[in-house]
């Protein structure tokens, strides 16, 4: 049985005291993909997001995930590359990254909450949803995956 729910969806509806999961660059910023509609719905922790990056200098956040408190849903920044656009990171340096971001959630997930996502990595960041997927999968985390109508 895969841990990995799949619907057709928006994210943004997911039950209330859930936490909605996107990867992340390590510069705060949410300019592209659904990073600019999560700016959109949670634009007060976005200036949370961009001032943890600030205040790092982008250094030591690959691989890590920030958890921030919200009204109706946590927000988890997983950092999965340093930049963005043609700066990216490789898409093996992502998936690393993913496994322990992926890793520090759970860890950081004290609640149990439930975890919904966009099949991320796989829009901006260029890495085949499978290839994520399967770090998902071989971590045992169980997640509600949302497909755009």
């Amino acid at each position: 049985m895969s841990l990995i729910t799949h619907i057709t969806g928006d994210l943004f509806t997911a039950p209330a005291g859930s936490i909605l999961v996107h990867a992340c660059n390590t510069v705060g910023s949410w300019g592209g993909g659904i990073a600019v509609t999560f700016k959109q719905h949670f634009p007060s922790q976005f200036e949370t997001y961009k001032a943890h990056c600030e205040a790092h200098e982008g250094r030591s956040l690959i691989g890590t995930c920030l958890l921030i408190p919200g009204d109706v849903h946590d927000v988890a920044c997983l950092f999965t590359s340093r930049a963005y656009g043609k700066r990216k990171d490789k898409p093996d340096e992502i998936l690393d990254a993913t496994r322990k971001a992926v890793l520090d959630l759970v860890k950081q997930n004290e609640g149990n909450k439930e975890l919904h996502a966009c099949r991320f990595n796989s829009g901006k960041f260029g890495v085949p949803w499978e290839d994520t997927e399967k770090i998902l999968q071989e971590l045992g985390v169980r997640m509600t995956i949302y497909t755009p109508q």
